[in-house]
């Protein structure tokens, strides 16, 4: 290698040492701060609002009210959807909210809200007809809910959901008592819905049998129903029908 040559090479040595100190002395530290810029000013995540109280949530005609003192003003809001006198017996009752929630929970688990609804209790016997082997529903049986079904389907449907909706903070107060974390009424309440919904009276005479001191369904498919299901269907073809209908008004006002 030629003396010019190796001069060439120790200058282009000492540009290439210049060029790396600048570099890792002035060009990476301030990579880097920029760097710790963004880990040290992370973006800040926001407070969760706090979840309304009952107070907060109530409506100005609700307001002070509580579970334990609702009757007094649900029995005032409801009377207001029907003229039918006999609503105005039924809220008689106590624990109105509580009763409607536990209701609906056990009908939409199948079960008959019987327990919370005595009150709708109809009254007369059960009957049926006879002719040979053959034992058939008599439609003096129906009848008997035929003032639980008018009652109901008098009920204003728009003025109902609108109050459904006022009332929503005491009824998931009541939910909450008997509910797994988690869990909203308003499921319930279409599930409820629902299961009502499917069932389909059969036309024409229904077949019954004695079973000890009741009577249960011929058809298999009818006494597979829940015990909700056979409960509305024991209001009759025609009553079942009409009952349908209003729900499926109210399920779509909701």
């Amino acid at each position: 290698m030629t003396s010019s040559t190796k001069t060439y090479a120790a200058v282009f040595a000492v540009l290439a040492i210049i060029v790396a100190v600048i570099y890792f002395s002035w060009i990476r530290p301030g990579m880097e701060d920029k760097l710790v810029e963004v880990v040290e000013a992370p973006t800040a995540t926001p407070a969760p609002d706090p979840t309304p109280t009952l107070a907060e949530r109530l409506s100005e005609r609700l307001q002070g009210t509580t579970l334990k003192t609702s009757d007094a003003v649900v029995r005032e809001l409801v009377s207001e959807l029907s003229a039918n006198p006999k609503l105005a017996a039924w809220l008689a009752n106590e624990d109105l909210v509580r009763r409607f929630v536990a209701a609906v929970d056990n009908t939409a688990s199948g079960i008959s809200p019987t327990s919370q609804l005595g009150f709708m209790r109809p009254k007369g016997k059960f009957q049926v007809q006879e002719s040979g082997d053959d034992v058939t529903i008599d439609p003096k049986s129906w009848s008997r809910y035929d003032l639980a079904r008018q009652v109901f389907i008098s009920l204003d449907t728009e003025g109902t959901a609108a109050l459904y909706r006022e009332l929503e903070p005491l009824i998931d107060d009541a939910y909450a008592e008997i509910s797994p974390p988690g869990s909203r009424f308003s499921d319930r309440l279409d599930a409820a819905f629902d299961h009502l919904l499917d069932v389909t009276p059969p036309s024409g005479d229904i077949e019954v049998k004695r079973k000890v001191v009741t009577y249960v369904y011929v058809d298999e498919s009818l006494e597979s129903l829940s015990g909700a299901q056979r409960q509305l269907l024991r209001m009759g073809p025609e009553n079942v029908l009409l009952v349908k209908a209003k729900l499926r008004d109210l399920k779509a006002a909701l």
